[in-house]
C-alpha cells in the first residue's frame, strides 16, 4: 500500500494510540482540556494533511502538520505529568520501564520535528520524498507511543 493511501489509517492509529491515555487535566486557564476524542481526530486530520496534501499545497499541509505537532506536544506533555503524579505508587521496575518508553517517545517526536524541519526546507521537487520521510517518522512516534501504553508484562498500562 503506497504512503498516499496509508496516511488516513496511519493518522487515525497514531491518533488512538496518542490519546487512549487518561482525560487531561484542566488548564491553568481554568478551562477543561478537550475530550481525548477531539484531540485523537484533530491530530489524525492533521497528520493526514502531510499525505494527502501536493507540492502545489505544501504551506497548508505544512501548517496542519505543526498544528499536529503542537497538539502531539501537548500530550506527551500530559503523559509526562500523569507519570509524575504516580510517581510514588510505582515499583522502581515500572519507574525505570515508564522513563525509558518515555524517553524513547520524546525521541522520536524529536525526529518527527526533524522530519517536519526538513519538510519545510525541502523543494517543491522532492516533496514526495519528504513526506515519505515524514511519514516514517510518524510511525516511529507511533510505535514508541503503543510501547508506553504497555507495562513490562506486555498489558496496557493504566493512566
Amino acid at each position: 500500500m503506497s504512503r498516499r493511501a496509508a496516511g488516513p489509517a496511519l493518522g487515525v492509529a497514531l491518533g488512538a494510540l496518542v490519546l487512549s491515555g487518561a482525560p487531561a487535566p484542566a488548564q491553568d486557564t481554568g478551562e477543561q482540556a478537550p475530550p481525548a476524542a477531539e484531540v485523537r481526530a484533530e491530530i489524525a486530520e492533521a497528520m493526514d494533511a502531510v499525505a494527502d496534501y501536493s507540492a502545489e499545497e505544501r504551506d497548508a499541509a505544512l501548517e496542519r502538520a505543526r498544528e499536529g505537532l503542537d497538539r502531539l506536544d501537548a500530550a506527551i506533555a500530559r503523559r509526562e505529568q500523569a507519570m509524575r503524579e504516580s510517581w510514588a505508587d510505582m515499583s522502581d521496575a515500572a519507574r525505570d520501564t515508564a522513563r525509558e518508553r518515555l524517553a524513547d517517545l520524546r525521541a522520536a517526536r524529536n525526529r518527527l520535528g526533524e522530519r517536519y524541519g526538513a519538510l519545510e526546507a525541502g523543494t517543491r521537487s522532492a516533496w514526495g520524498e519528504l513526506k515519505s520521510g515524514f511519514a516514517d517518522a510518524w510511525d516511529a512516534v507511533s510505535d514508541a507511543w503503543a510501547a508506553s501504553e504497555t507495562d513490562s508484562t506486555g498489558d496496557a498500562a493504566a493512566d
